[in-house]
């Protein structure tokens, strides 16, 4: 009956207690959400995956694809994770929203040091100040808003980057 709500391994049943444990640990990257300036060492440790998308999905079209994947999975994750932290408000310690914000941010984006470093300065000012689009996208409710912040920090990032390289 309720087999939709849980996992079967070997052992037995796994409890949603432990895929909303799972969905956190995936969420805040083990450690990575409870560093200081957690939402920074996530965007720079989602680098090696931004240039592992490019070199995997080369047009733009199926990096776009993946990145939406990505994205939708990435909201149902910290959907679990919010019950477990208890805070819907953009926790800091939920830090997957920068990885895949980064992921969007150099959608399209030739990747080349000065490209990344003004990629990421650009992404992370505009996640840490949050005004207008962005600021409106966090009020979004639960993980859509935690998820959707980041999303409009990147893409306008990913615009400036456009212009810029």
């Amino acid at each position: 009956m309720h087999s939709v709500w849980y996992f079967y391994h070997d052992a037995g049943v796994l409890s949603i207690m432990n895929i909303t444990r799972l969905c956190t640990h995936i969420a805040t990257l083990g450690p990575v959400g409870y560093f200081g300036a957690s939402g920074t060492v996530a965007t720079i440790l989602a680098l090696p995956l931004v240039y592992l998308l490019h070199a995997q999905f080369s047009q733009p079209f199926t990096y776009f694809l993946a990145t939406a994947v990505l994205y939708f999975m990435s909201v149902i994750i910290v959907k679990k994770a919010l019950h477990h932290i208890k805070r819907h408000n953009d926790p800091s310690e939920i830090v997957i929203d920068e990885v895949v914000g980064c992921i969007v941010a150099f959608w399209g984006i030739i990747l080349m040091p000065k490209s990344i470093v003004v990629g990421v300065i650009f992404f992370r000012t505009l996640d840490i100040i949050k005004f207008g689009w962005v600021k409106r996208a966090e009020s979004w409710a639960n993980a859509w808003g935690v998820m959707g912040d980041d999303l409009v920090a990147a893409l306008i990032t990913n615009v400036i980057l456009r212009m810029l390289f």
